[in-house]
């Protein structure tokens, strides 16, 4: 009998930052006028698309909420992945002093349970922080079922108490840590983003850390070969030639910083630059970065060109002088691997999987996360003209080969079902 693993996505669908494209090629109508889609891009569809193609004694389903769906719609991609919509509703629920939002899905929870029940060896993959869909899972299965939690941010500072004096505050913090210290003893298993901070885990709750010295997503950079000097491509962009040229590529959401990297931009001692950022985020999240704008004077440096094609958008990391990653917790980002790829530096913050790939290769430049004058400091000794080495191509596809990658996933699935 073959082993099945049921990745869980903690958040619906990315509807809103396809706004304005085609739907996706698998989509359904739904019956209130609106549709639902799978774009198969979600990591756990990639992670499981892998798996599948190494191994023969596994299945593999990526189990979705989608707020949209009114029933739940399924597809079976060529390689045997399965991605499944359940209906969806947004819960309130109390964390610390606070109430927040997440999605749940009742009859996620019914078909989780009519598997569990079925006698075939499962293994239950979520996402490692505090979700709403995570805890009655974890409450009614860790005791039954191998459930491992993976961190896609880093996990180092999730415990920590605030330095401050104020009442209120020191008690959410309090009653935040007791809390997660209830949800984190009944994840046994945890895949970590990076390092830093694992040993917590091991030492206060004996979790079964699966530490790595490679990356936890591989990157596939056999096209990602730099095809025109840099001069060429900005011809070809109609991009000016007598500027510096920065170029930024990711969601546009507050956990990116991009409005801490505006207003440094802002503040550098040279103006001859231009800065192309790919990309969406919803538009009140657009809105407020454009306003950042027109309140620094940037409308003549800063250019958001949304998303782009495949070809275009390795075109515009050829054309960039510099490649910006300014997170604030990341488990990648993948931009300064593929800027790398490019023979493009990149300027980053010390979060994720790439920051501990730059830092080990001496390549790259990083900075603090929240040090926004160092980000400053450093940016203007950049147009300056400090050089910024470049890992070499062959550490680089070492780093992110996916060969050992999905056999580290698979691995993970056979020895928490023992089997």
């Amino acid at each position: 009998m073959k082993i099945k693993v049921i990745n869980i996505v903690n958040h619906a669908p990315a509807y809103d930052g396809h706004r304005g494209r085609p739907r996706p090629e698998i989509n359904w109508d739904v019956p209130n006028g609106t549709w639902v889609g799978i774009w198969g891009y979600e990591w756990h569809d990639i992670i499981g698309n892998k798996v599948l193609a190494i191994a023969e004694d596994i299945e593999y389903e990526v189990w979705q909420p989608d707020q949209r769906a009114d029933k739940i719609y399924e597809h079976t991609f060529e390689s045997g992945l399965v991605h499944k919509l359940f209906p969806a509703v947004e819960k309130k629920f109390i964390h610390g002093l606070h109430t927040r939002e997440d999605l749940y899905s009742e009859i996620l929870m019914e078909e989780l349970e009519k598997v569990i029940n079925s006698g075939q060896p499962i293994a239950i993959h979520i996402k490692a922080g505090l979700k709403y869909i995570n805890i009655p899972i974890l409450k009614k299965y860790y005791k039954k079922v191998p459930i491992v939690g993976q961190f896609y941010t880093n996990s180092s500072n999730i415990f920590e108490i605030p330095k401050t004096k104020h009442p209120l505050k020191l008690l959410n913090a309090y009653k935040k840590r007791w809390e997660l210290y209830g949800y984190y003893k009944m994840i046994k298993y945890i895949i970590p983003s990076v390092k830093e901070g694992t040993d917590f885990f091991e030492k206060k709750f004996g979790t079964k850390v699966f530490n790595r010295d490679f990356a936890n997503f591989g990157s596939g950079f056999g096209d990602w070969v730099r095809n025109y000097p840099n001069t060429e491509v900005k011809k070809r962009l109609n991009i000016p030639l007598d500027k510096f040229i920065f170029f930024s590529s990711s969601r546009l959401i507050p956990i990116k910083q991009i409005d801490k990297m505006l207003i440094a931009l802002s503040k550098l001692d040279s103006k001859n630059f231009k800065c192309y950022i790919s990309g969406r985020g919803t538009e009140e999240y657009e809105a407020y970065l454009k306003k950042i704008l027109v309140d620094y004077g940037l409308e003549d440096n800063v250019e958001f060109i949304g998303y782009v094609d495949y070809s275009t958008l390795k075109e515009y990391f050829q054309a960039a002088d510099l490649l910006l990653s300014t997170s604030k917790q990341d488990a990648g980002p993948a931009s300064p691997f593929q800027a790398a790829a490019m023979e493009t530096p990149s300027f980053l913050t010390n979060t994720g999987i790439a920051s501990e790939f730059f830092e080990q290769s001496k390549t790259g430049t990083i900075v603090p996360i929240d040090d926004y004058q160092a980000w400053v400091a450093e940016l203007n000794r950049i147009m300056q003209g400090k050089e910024i080495a470049l890992p070499s191509r062959e550490k680089l596809e070492a780093f992110g080969d996916w060969k050992i990658i999905s056999n580290y996933y698979y691995n993970i699935y056979k020895t928490i079902l023992k089997v």
